[in-house]
């Protein structure tokens, strides 16, 4: 229910809010018709069951509702649609509240995973790279090591230093140098 997107040149994950939406309409709505089934074919074969539905519906506003026909039956139905698509639509506008704060804020979820591992290596996504630091300085690793207090940083060759930055990176957040970063 999430995807990656490029913001201002970072990679970052956000709600896709229309999968979130199909995702709990398609669970609510399944919850529902197993007990819609449970209590409606009981009905069908013996009327037994349908007094936790009929009090339902009493209490819902049909005040001498009673499930004795298929349109009764087809009300309960509508009913239950009308619920689903009003908690579909309150959770749906929370997902879309949350990625409007957080683009607005900059307070969303980071993706962490970095470009070559989302594609398998294949091809590139569009846009820059978050850590790429082939082009970096061995001073400029080696700063950024300090930084992140890489341990033998002081024995690593460029190669080295920019395989442990990688791995560091993954575990701690995006690339931190002192420099203005590549767009």
């Amino acid at each position: 229910m999430t995807r990656e997107a490029y913001r201002d040149g970072e990679l970052i994950r956000e709600f896709d809010v229309r999968s979130a939406a199909t995702v709990m309409s398609a669970l609510i709505g399944g919850l529902f018709l197993v007990f819609f089934l449970a209590a409606f074919l009981p009905w069908l074969l013996s009327k037994g069951m349908t007094a936790a539905v009929e009090g339902l519906m009493n209490r819902i506003g049909f005040g001498t509702f009673h499930a004795d026909t298929i349109w009764s039956w087809l009300l309960v139905l509508a009913m239950f649609a009308v619920f689903t698509a009003f908690i579909v639509a309150i959770a749906t506008g929370i997902l879309a509240t949350y990625n409007l704060l957080s683009d607005r804020t900059g307070l969303g979820m980071r993706a962490e995973t970095r470009v070559r591992e989302l594609t398998g290596g294949a091809r590139a996504l569009p846009g820059p790279r978050v850590d790429d630091d082939t082009d970096d300085s061995f001073d400029d690793l080696y700063a950024e090591a300090q930084r992140r207090n890489i341990k033998g940083r002081s024995t690593m060759s460029k190669d080295e230093l920019q395989k442990a930055l990688r791995r560091r990176r993954r575990t701690t957040g995006r690339k931190t140098t002192g420099r203005t970063r590549r767009t």
